[in-house]
Protein backbone atom coordinates (compact mmCIF):
# COMPACT_ATOMS: atom_id res chain seq x y z
CA UNK A 1 0.00 0.00 0.00
CA UNK A 2 1.33 3.46 -1.03
CA UNK A 3 4.44 1.65 -2.26
CA UNK A 4 5.36 0.80 1.33
CA UNK A 5 5.95 -2.35 3.30
CA UNK A 6 4.48 -1.83 6.75
CA UNK A 7 4.74 -3.94 9.85
CA UNK A 8 2.51 -3.66 12.91
CA UNK A 9 1.85 -5.27 16.26
CA UNK A 10 -1.91 -5.27 15.58
CA UNK A 11 -4.09 -5.70 12.47
CA UNK A 12 -6.41 -2.97 11.24
CA UNK A 13 -9.37 -3.29 8.87
CA UNK A 14 -7.78 -1.46 5.98
CA UNK A 15 -4.30 -2.88 6.54
CA UNK A 16 -4.83 -6.61 6.29
CA UNK A 17 -1.54 -7.07 4.46
CA UNK A 18 0.47 -6.00 7.49
CA UNK A 19 2.55 -8.68 9.12
CA UNK A 20 2.24 -9.11 12.86
CA UNK A 21 4.67 -10.50 15.37
CA UNK A 22 8.00 -9.82 17.01
CA UNK A 23 10.01 -10.03 13.77
CA UNK A 24 7.47 -8.22 11.58
CA UNK A 25 9.59 -5.10 11.22
CA UNK A 26 12.37 -6.90 9.32
CA UNK A 27 12.53 -5.36 5.86
CA UNK A 28 9.61 -2.97 6.46
CA UNK A 29 9.88 0.71 5.54
CA UNK A 30 7.56 1.68 8.40
CA UNK A 31 6.96 0.01 11.75
CA UNK A 32 3.64 0.70 13.44
CA UNK A 33 3.00 0.25 17.16
CA UNK A 34 -0.65 0.39 18.18
CA UNK A 35 -1.92 1.03 21.69
CA UNK A 36 1.48 2.08 22.98
CA UNK A 37 3.54 5.31 22.92
CA UNK A 38 7.32 5.53 22.54
CA UNK A 39 9.39 6.32 25.61
CA UNK A 40 10.01 9.84 24.34
CA UNK A 41 6.26 10.33 23.86
CA UNK A 42 5.53 10.13 27.58
CA UNK A 43 6.93 13.59 28.32
CA UNK A 44 4.57 16.56 28.91
CA UNK A 45 3.82 18.69 25.85
CA UNK A 46 3.19 21.96 27.71
CA UNK A 47 6.41 23.57 26.46
CA UNK A 48 6.72 21.70 23.16
CA UNK A 49 6.96 23.64 19.91
CA UNK A 50 3.76 23.62 17.87
CA UNK A 51 4.36 22.71 14.23
CA UNK A 52 0.70 23.12 13.23
CA UNK A 53 -2.75 23.60 14.68
CA UNK A 54 -6.10 23.50 12.90
CA UNK A 55 -7.21 27.06 12.08
CA UNK A 56 -10.34 28.27 13.85
CA UNK A 57 -13.49 28.26 11.70
CA UNK A 58 -17.22 28.73 12.02
CA UNK A 59 -17.78 24.98 12.20
CA UNK A 60 -14.71 24.04 14.23
CA UNK A 61 -14.31 25.80 17.58
CA UNK A 62 -11.91 23.34 19.21
CA UNK A 63 -8.45 22.42 17.96
CA UNK A 64 -9.19 19.38 15.85
CA UNK A 65 -5.47 18.71 15.41
CA UNK A 66 -2.32 20.02 17.04
CA UNK A 67 1.06 18.80 15.81
CA UNK A 68 3.91 19.17 18.27
CA UNK A 69 7.56 19.01 17.32
CA UNK A 70 10.06 17.42 19.70
CA UNK A 71 13.73 16.58 19.33
CA UNK A 72 12.86 12.90 18.83
CA UNK A 73 9.91 13.36 16.47
CA UNK A 74 6.38 14.67 16.06
CA UNK A 75 3.17 14.24 18.03
CA UNK A 76 -0.25 14.42 16.32
CA UNK A 77 -2.93 15.09 18.96
CA UNK A 78 -6.53 15.01 17.77
CA UNK A 79 -9.51 16.47 19.61
CA UNK A 80 -10.96 13.00 20.28
CA UNK A 81 -7.79 12.10 22.24
CA UNK A 82 -6.28 9.97 19.46
CA UNK A 83 -2.52 10.55 19.49
CA UNK A 84 0.15 9.54 16.97
CA UNK A 85 3.90 9.72 17.43
CA UNK A 86 6.15 9.87 14.35
CA UNK A 87 9.92 9.47 14.38
CA UNK A 88 11.92 12.18 12.65
CA UNK A 89 12.68 9.97 9.66
CA UNK A 90 9.03 8.89 9.34
CA UNK A 91 9.91 5.21 9.63
CA UNK A 92 8.40 4.45 13.01
CA UNK A 93 4.88 5.27 14.19
CA UNK A 94 3.02 4.80 17.45
CA UNK A 95 -0.68 5.35 18.16
CA UNK A 96 -2.90 5.55 21.23
CA UNK A 97 -6.59 6.39 21.53
CA UNK A 98 -9.22 6.87 24.20
CA UNK A 99 -11.91 4.31 25.14
CA UNK A 100 -14.49 6.65 23.60
CA UNK A 101 -13.02 6.18 20.11
CA UNK A 102 -12.42 3.10 17.98
CA UNK A 103 -9.67 1.56 15.90
CA UNK A 104 -11.64 2.70 12.86
CA UNK A 105 -11.19 6.32 13.96
CA UNK A 106 -7.48 5.70 14.44
CA UNK A 107 -7.23 4.04 11.04
CA UNK A 108 -8.88 7.01 9.33
CA UNK A 109 -6.18 9.33 10.63
CA UNK A 110 -3.44 6.81 9.94
CA UNK A 111 -4.35 6.24 6.29
CA UNK A 112 -4.55 9.98 5.70
CA UNK A 113 -2.47 12.70 7.36
CA UNK A 114 -0.24 10.42 9.45
CA UNK A 115 1.11 8.13 6.73
CA UNK A 116 1.07 11.09 4.35
CA UNK A 117 3.36 13.11 6.61
CA UNK A 118 5.55 10.08 7.32
CA UNK A 119 6.21 9.76 3.60
CA UNK A 120 6.84 13.47 3.23
CA UNK A 121 9.52 13.07 5.92
CA UNK A 122 11.07 10.42 3.65
CA UNK A 123 11.13 12.91 0.77
CA UNK A 124 8.32 11.19 -1.16
CA UNK A 125 5.96 13.35 -3.21
CA UNK A 126 2.31 12.77 -2.34
CA UNK A 127 -0.55 14.57 -4.10
CA UNK A 128 -4.00 15.29 -2.73
CA UNK A 129 -5.46 13.23 -5.54
CA UNK A 130 -7.26 10.08 -6.48
CA UNK A 131 -5.83 8.03 -9.33
CA UNK A 132 -7.33 5.81 -12.02
CA UNK A 133 -5.79 3.58 -14.67
CA UNK A 134 -6.72 3.89 -18.34
CA UNK A 135 -5.03 1.60 -20.87
CA UNK A 136 -2.33 0.67 -18.39
CA UNK A 137 -1.38 4.22 -17.41
CA UNK A 138 -2.35 6.24 -14.36
CA UNK A 139 -4.21 9.55 -14.36
CA UNK A 140 -4.32 11.57 -11.14
CA UNK A 141 -7.45 13.55 -10.28
CA UNK A 142 -6.07 16.35 -8.13
CA UNK A 143 -7.77 19.01 -6.03
CA UNK A 144 -8.70 20.25 -2.56
CA UNK A 145 -11.37 18.76 -0.32
CA UNK A 146 -14.83 18.49 -1.93
CA UNK A 147 -13.36 18.91 -5.42
CA UNK A 148 -14.89 15.58 -6.47
CA UNK A 149 -11.78 13.39 -6.52
CA UNK A 150 -13.42 10.25 -5.09
CA UNK A 151 -16.67 10.75 -6.99
CA UNK A 152 -14.84 11.12 -10.30
CA UNK A 153 -12.68 8.08 -9.54
CA UNK A 154 -15.87 6.12 -8.81
CA UNK A 155 -17.31 7.23 -12.16
CA UNK A 156 -14.19 5.90 -13.89
CA UNK A 157 -14.66 2.59 -12.07
CA UNK A 158 -18.32 2.44 -13.08
CA UNK A 159 -17.21 3.00 -16.71
CA UNK A 160 -14.95 -0.06 -16.54
CA UNK A 161 -11.61 1.48 -15.64
CA UNK A 162 -9.47 0.60 -12.61
CA UNK A 163 -9.04 2.73 -9.51
CA UNK A 164 -5.48 2.94 -8.19
CA UNK A 165 -5.72 5.31 -5.20
CA UNK A 166 -8.16 7.55 -3.39
CA UNK A 167 -7.50 10.98 -1.88
CA UNK A 168 -3.73 10.48 -1.62
CA UNK A 169 -1.62 9.51 -4.62
CA UNK A 170 1.97 8.63 -3.80
CA UNK A 171 4.51 9.12 -6.59
CA UNK A 172 7.91 7.41 -6.83
CA UNK A 173 10.55 8.08 -9.45
CA UNK A 174 11.50 4.70 -10.94
CA UNK A 175 13.90 4.42 -13.86
CA UNK A 176 13.16 7.93 -15.09
CA UNK A 177 9.38 7.41 -14.89
CA UNK A 178 6.85 8.78 -12.46
CA UNK A 179 5.07 5.78 -10.93
CA UNK A 180 1.79 6.15 -9.04
CA UNK A 181 1.46 3.75 -6.11
CA UNK A 182 -1.69 1.77 -5.20
CA UNK A 183 -3.68 2.87 -2.15
CA UNK A 184 -6.52 1.36 -0.14
CA UNK A 185 -9.33 -0.86 -1.48
CA UNK A 186 -12.18 1.61 -0.93
CA UNK A 187 -13.31 5.11 -1.81
CA UNK A 188 -14.20 7.57 0.93
CA UNK A 189 -17.44 9.23 -0.16
CA UNK A 190 -20.14 11.45 1.29
CA UNK A 191 -23.81 10.53 0.94
CA UNK A 192 -24.32 12.80 -2.07
CA UNK A 193 -21.51 10.95 -3.88
CA UNK A 194 -23.09 7.64 -2.93
CA UNK A 195 -26.29 8.85 -4.55
CA UNK A 196 -24.46 9.90 -7.71
CA UNK A 197 -22.48 6.69 -8.08
CA UNK A 198 -24.88 4.05 -6.75
CA UNK A 199 -28.30 5.67 -6.74
CA UNK A 200 -28.60 5.02 -3.00
CA UNK A 201 -28.22 7.15 0.10
CA UNK A 202 -27.03 5.96 3.50
CA UNK A 203 -26.68 2.31 2.47
CA UNK A 204 -22.88 2.25 2.60
CA UNK A 205 -21.20 1.70 5.99
CA UNK A 206 -19.62 4.66 7.72
CA UNK A 207 -15.85 4.77 7.84
CA UNK A 208 -16.14 5.25 11.59
CA UNK A 209 -19.09 5.47 13.99
CA UNK A 210 -18.23 9.12 14.64
CA UNK A 211 -17.84 10.34 11.04
CA UNK A 212 -20.47 10.49 8.32
CA UNK A 213 -18.17 9.72 5.40
CA UNK A 214 -18.84 6.31 3.83
CA UNK A 215 -16.65 3.45 2.69
CA UNK A 216 -17.37 2.36 -0.88
CA UNK A 217 -15.68 -1.00 -1.34
CA UNK A 218 -14.79 -1.17 -5.01
CA UNK A 219 -14.53 -4.94 -5.31
CA UNK A 220 -17.88 -5.21 -3.57
CA UNK A 221 -19.39 -3.23 -6.44
CA UNK A 222 -17.74 -5.47 -9.02
CA UNK A 223 -15.39 -2.63 -9.95
CA UNK A 224 -11.75 -3.13 -10.82
CA UNK A 225 -9.03 -2.19 -8.37
CA UNK A 226 -5.43 -1.84 -9.53
CA UNK A 227 -3.07 -3.03 -6.79
CA UNK A 228 0.23 -2.60 -8.62
CA UNK A 229 2.13 0.62 -9.47
CA UNK A 230 1.27 2.29 -12.77
CA UNK A 231 3.15 4.90 -14.81
CA UNK A 232 1.63 8.33 -14.24
CA UNK A 233 1.05 10.05 -17.58
CA UNK A 234 -1.44 12.80 -16.79
CA UNK A 235 -2.82 14.93 -13.96
CA UNK A 236 -6.23 16.55 -14.07
CA UNK A 237 -6.60 19.60 -11.82
CA UNK A 238 -10.26 19.55 -10.82
CA UNK A 239 -11.90 22.96 -11.12
CA UNK A 240 -15.26 23.92 -9.55
CA UNK A 241 -18.32 22.47 -11.28
CA UNK A 242 -20.12 24.72 -13.75
CA UNK A 243 -23.59 24.88 -15.27
CA UNK A 244 -22.31 26.65 -18.40
CA UNK A 245 -22.70 25.37 -21.93
CA UNK A 246 -18.93 24.85 -22.16
CA UNK A 247 -18.85 22.32 -19.32
CA UNK A 248 -17.63 19.69 -19.01
CA UNK A 249 -14.28 20.66 -20.53
CA UNK A 250 -10.62 19.77 -20.37
CA UNK A 251 -7.87 22.24 -21.26
CA UNK A 252 -4.07 22.01 -21.05
CA UNK A 253 -2.66 23.78 -17.99
CA UNK A 254 0.36 26.08 -18.50
CA UNK A 255 3.44 24.76 -16.74
CA UNK A 256 3.63 27.68 -14.32
CA UNK A 257 -0.02 27.32 -13.33
CA UNK A 258 0.39 23.56 -12.98
CA UNK A 259 3.40 23.98 -10.69
CA UNK A 260 1.52 26.35 -8.39
CA UNK A 261 -1.57 24.11 -8.34
CA UNK A 262 0.39 20.94 -7.52
CA UNK A 263 2.32 22.68 -4.74
CA UNK A 264 -0.99 23.90 -3.31
CA UNK A 265 -2.46 20.41 -3.51
CA UNK A 266 0.43 18.30 -2.30
CA UNK A 267 -0.53 16.07 0.61
CA UNK A 268 0.06 17.34 4.17
CA UNK A 269 1.79 20.44 2.77
CA UNK A 270 0.77 22.45 5.82
CA UNK A 271 3.37 20.46 7.79
CA UNK A 272 6.35 21.05 5.53
CA UNK A 273 9.31 23.09 6.70
CA UNK A 274 11.62 25.03 4.41
CA UNK A 275 13.89 22.11 3.56
CA UNK A 276 10.97 19.75 2.90
CA UNK A 277 9.32 22.36 0.69
CA UNK A 278 12.53 22.69 -1.34
CA UNK A 279 12.52 18.92 -1.92
CA UNK A 280 8.87 19.11 -2.94
CA UNK A 281 9.50 21.91 -5.45
CA UNK A 282 12.29 19.90 -7.06
CA UNK A 283 10.05 16.81 -7.21
CA UNK A 284 7.19 18.76 -8.82
CA UNK A 285 9.52 20.31 -11.38
CA UNK A 286 10.75 16.83 -12.34
CA UNK A 287 7.19 15.49 -12.43
CA UNK A 288 6.10 18.21 -14.85
CA UNK A 289 8.73 16.95 -17.30
CA UNK A 290 7.13 13.50 -17.19
CA UNK A 291 3.38 14.11 -17.35
CA UNK A 292 0.70 16.17 -19.05
CA UNK A 293 -1.40 18.45 -16.85
CA UNK A 294 -4.94 19.57 -17.63
CA UNK A 295 -7.51 21.78 -15.99
CA UNK A 296 -10.74 19.79 -15.81
CA UNK A 297 -14.12 21.44 -15.25
CA UNK A 298 -17.03 19.04 -14.62
CA UNK A 299 -20.65 19.99 -15.26
CA UNK A 300 -22.76 20.81 -12.22
CA UNK A 301 -25.31 18.21 -13.32
CA UNK A 302 -24.20 14.86 -11.81
CA UNK A 303 -25.85 13.05 -14.72
CA UNK A 304 -23.14 14.47 -16.98
CA UNK A 305 -20.22 13.11 -14.96
CA UNK A 306 -19.82 10.30 -17.49
CA UNK A 307 -19.15 12.92 -20.19
CA UNK A 308 -16.34 14.34 -18.10
CA UNK A 309 -14.83 10.88 -17.65
CA UNK A 310 -14.98 10.27 -21.39
CA UNK A 311 -13.21 13.58 -22.12
CA UNK A 312 -10.31 12.44 -19.96
CA UNK A 313 -10.27 8.97 -21.51
CA UNK A 314 -10.25 10.46 -25.01
CA UNK A 315 -7.23 12.62 -24.19
CA UNK A 316 -5.36 9.59 -22.87
CA UNK A 317 -6.16 7.61 -26.01
CA UNK A 318 -4.88 10.21 -28.45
Amino acid sequence: MFGLTLAANRELFGLRALRAGANASAGAEISLHLEEPPDWGRQPLDDAAIRYRTPASEWQTDDNLIVFELAEGFVFRYADATVFFISRDGRELWATWSPATTRADTETYLLGPVLGFAQRLMGVLCLHASAVVVNGAAIALCGPGSAGKSTTAGAFAAAGHSVLADDMTVIHEVGGRAMAMPGTDHLRVWEDSEQILLGSSGALPRLTPTWDKRALNMRGQGWTLCDTPAPLVAIVLLAPRESSDTAPRLTPAPVGDAFVALAANSYANYLLDESMRAIEFASIATLLQRVQVFRGTPHADPARLGEFVQLIVDVRQR
